[in-house]
């Protein structure tokens, strides 16, 4: 058993002292996450050196672990968000979203539609902001007011983050407690189960009240059901980075139906002069079907075994540090598949979606060049804060600090802790406005008070994911895009007092759903 500096107090608010400082600088002083990251980084290592026994050498090579770990989250991040530029410079994301509008006339089924269920889709392909960007000043030009746009994207699609942009949150709680994908992916779909319902419940009262609730609980209910099956169902199949993207366009295809039976109106049924689009839905989607198609190709037990040998990843030696902490070896660390990771395929789509578009003379000159600059600009402070924050963590994890930290949290919470771990998860979602940043914070943190409490730390770690997802309707970098998007600068107040108690509602939910996993149905559960 690891021995590492004793559990007292001072010690225990020393090994906290990293995310304080983060969560000063974000809250107190509105620093951005590159800034508090840094400064978190710079305080962990200090603490590390001087109190939890850390030498330069483990420190570098905690540092390293926190690079190679970055790397691989980095590299979908950045993928997925150029994606989606180069599809948005040519015009193929207004077709997308215009095809959504045209489904049905019910006001409220609209609102589902797009903050519930396109919004989703929209962050299964990039995430990162461009869900509320994209699809809240659609629902302002469709009539709905500024603050329920804002406040129904924030929390309709805060259910489809962890396994959204390509699975990046998803990569990252599993690369910080070191639990296969296909363990803990399927258990975080089922956790998922109750936001997938939640959050389209919260649409309907953020529309319209319990009236509202009335009305679209059928929708509600067959397509939640449908999205929450696809969710498990992905990752069952092993193809969890399309855990969100899958289950959100099958949403959107369930809403188009119950809008054309239960739901009909008789507006809906008049045919309506519309000016050519730019090009069809098919065509506009078309690098998304490419993307679609490629993940499951390398799923295929054959192509996977052929690809199998192309990998890149570090090996780490064990250490101590001077107070007994043993780290273990790593070998291959943070692998990375060249040619099943995430990365290469978004490209490819990108590639081949260029190629579509220039056939069909849809291209537009200078595309790729706009795409590459917004990517550029989206992604470098993205980037530092998540490398800042990996490092941080991995300073943290390797001296002992995470350790005595759930040590603390396991003795002072016992039993209840199931029901207090999703709100770690939004804690780290706010002060970051991440899921993956609030898994590289809190991750092993929870797998480490599990293990203490000696219930499931499969359970547990997907929770922390589940409660960042959850999070992130209530962060403020979020609440931020999604208020200026809409006009609300400012204001955005009005967004936060929207968001806020469903997200606390949500969470409360999935708490106790995650206790009645971990000490009744799992119990022998790993």
């Amino acid at each position: 058993m690891d021995k590492g500096v004793a559990l007292t107090f001072t010690n225990w608010i020393l090994a906290f002292l990293p995310i304080l400082v983060l969560l000063s600088t974000i809250l107190l002083f509105k620093w951005g996450a590159p800034k508090s990251g840094a400064v978190s980084w710079f305080t962990a290592v200090i603490i590390g050196l001087f109190v939890f026994g850390g030498d330069s050498r483990l420190l570098a090579l905690a540092n390293s672990k926190g690079m190679a770990m970055s790397l691989y989250v980095l590299l979908i991040i950045w993928g997925a968000v150029f994606l989606y530029n180069l599809v948005e410079k040519i015009g193929a994301i207004k077709v997308i979203g215009d095809t959504m509008i045209k489904i049905t006339e019910e006001k409220l089924l609209q609102c589902l539609l797009m903050s519930w269920c396109f919004a989703s889709f929209m962050q299964g392909i990039a995430g990162f902001g461009v869900p509320v960007a994209v699809v809240a000043p659609i629902m302002l030009v469709m009539g709905f007011p500024p603050a329920i746009a804002a406040a129904t994207c924030l929390v309709g699609h805060s259910w489809s983050i962890s396994f959204g942009s390509m699975g990046s949150s998803y990569y990252t709680i599993q690369l910080v407690t070191k639990i296969p994908g296909e363990i803990i992916g399927p258990w975080m779909a089922l956790l998922f189960a109750i936001p997938i319902y939640a959050t389209g419940i919260a649409v309907c009262h953020i529309y319209g009240g319990f009236a509202a609730v009335k009305r679209g609980l059928p929708a509600v209910l067959i397509t939640g059901t449908v999205m929450a099956f696809m969710c498990w169902f992905m990752n069952k199949l092993g193809a969890a980075q399309l855990a969100t993207l899958i289950p959100a366009l099958f949403g959107c295809g369930t809403m188009a139906v119950l809008a054309k039976t239960i739901y009909r109106h008789e507006a809906d049924a008049e045919e309506k002069q519309q000016d050519a689009p730019l090009m069809g839905f098919n065509m506009a989607f078309s690098p998304y079907y490419i993307l679609i198609a490629l993940c499951i190709m390398t799923q295929i037990k054959a192509i996977a075994s052929f690809f199998a040998p192309y990998t890149w990843g570090l090996n780490y030696p064990a250490v101590t540090t001077a107070a007994g902490f043993a780290v273990k070896a790593e070998t291959m660390y943070s692998k990375i598949n060249i040619f099943s990771h995430p990365a290469p395929l978004l490209v490819a789509a990108a590639i081949c979606g260029y190629v579509i578009f220039k056939i069909a003379g849809k291209w537009k000159a200078g595309a790729a060049s706009e795409a590459v600059k917004a990517t550029f600009s989206q992604c470098v402070p993205t980037s530092i804060g998540i490398t800042t924050m990996v490092m941080m963590a991995l300073i943290m994890n390797d001296t002992g600090m995470t350790n005595m930290l759930a040590q603390g949290i396991a003795n002072s919470t016992g039993v209840l802790f199931p029901i207090f771990s999703p709100f770690i998860g939004v804690l780290g979602a706010f002060l970051t406005g991440s899921n993956t940043n609030s898994n590289v914070m809190f991750g092993a943190l929870q797998y480490e008070t599990a293990k203490v409490l000696g219930i499931s730390a499969v359970i547990m770690s997907a929770v922390q994911s589940v409660g960042g997802s959850v999070g992130c309707a209530i962060a403020p970098s979020k609440v931020l895009i999604g208020s200026a998007t809409v006009g609300l600068d400012g204001r955005e107040s009005e967004v936060l007092n929207r968001t806020i108690p469903y997200c606390i509602i949500i969470s409360l939910l999935v708490g106790i759903n995650a206790w009645i996993f971990a000490y009744m149905l799992f119990k022998d559960l790993p």
